[in-house]
């Protein structure tokens, strides 16, 4: 008897605490969305940097002249004391069985910086060192003077980038094309820049100069 008794006021509390653990769990999830909505929302993504467009790799040959616009503070720089789109400048050393270009540079390679380094093209151009490249090629040398510059510009992979005025024995990117090409043209001389500001005072040579020279643009 007493079993049926209670059986009422047990349905009673049985569908009380359903009452109190369902209560319980809708106001939880009210809470988590609430919070949720109350986050800031998500910062975008960086939108992804253009890669420069690449030249027809099949027209390049060694010796042929690689120019660059950086996209680096120094390269802004760059390009606006020598009132040029041109920033970086290398030579093509090697086409087969990919193009590498041999350049002076202070930090494109952490590994190995302030040096010249043997750098394939697609990495010379990456995204996040160029917005542009071109290339041209010196008329005032024959085929096989162009590809000995070469040669020559690759064995200097190593040497110490040193950035100074004229006067103080500099080696910096144009350097390398400079004293390649003088090997063939001993008269070969672009034009030295001179400038004075801040901590730079004195000659410098910047790759605009060398789109002065009787050359053949190739890409641009």
């Amino acid at each position: 008897m007493t079993f049926w008794k209670n059986r009422p006021r047990q349905r009673t509390v049985l569908l009380f605490a359903a009452a109190l653990s369902l209560s319980a769990a809708l106001s939880a999830a009210a809470w988590i969305g609430f919070a949720h909505d109350r986050q800031p929302p998500a910062k975008p993504l960086p939108a992804p940097q253009p890669q420069a467009l690449l030249p027809d790799t099949s027209r390049l040959q060694a010796g042929d002249w690689i120019f660059r616009s950086g996209v680096s503070v120094d390269s802004r720089f760059i390009k606006r004391i020598s009132h040029s789109p041109y920033s970086h400048i290398g030579m093509v050393v090697q086409t087969d069985p990919h193009i590498v270009v041999a350049h002076a540079t202070t930090d494109d390679d952490p590994n190995l910086p302030n040096q010249v380094l043997l750098t394939p093209l697609a990495d010379f151009a990456a995204a996040d060192k160029a917005d542009a490249v071109a290339v041209a090629r010196p008329r005032f040398l024959n085929a096989s003077q162009r590809r000995q510059s070469a040669d020559y510009a690759a064995r200097l992979q190593g040497k110490p980038f040193v950035l100074d005025e004229r006067n103080h024995q500099p080696f910096y990117c144009t350097h390398v094309v400079l004293d390649a090409v003088r090997r063939h043209a001993p008269q070969f001389n672009p034009k030295w820049q001179y400038l004075d500001i801040a901590v730079f005072r004195g000659e410098y040579l910047f790759p605009e100069a060398f789109t002065h020279e009787d050359i053949a643009w190739i890409y641009r």
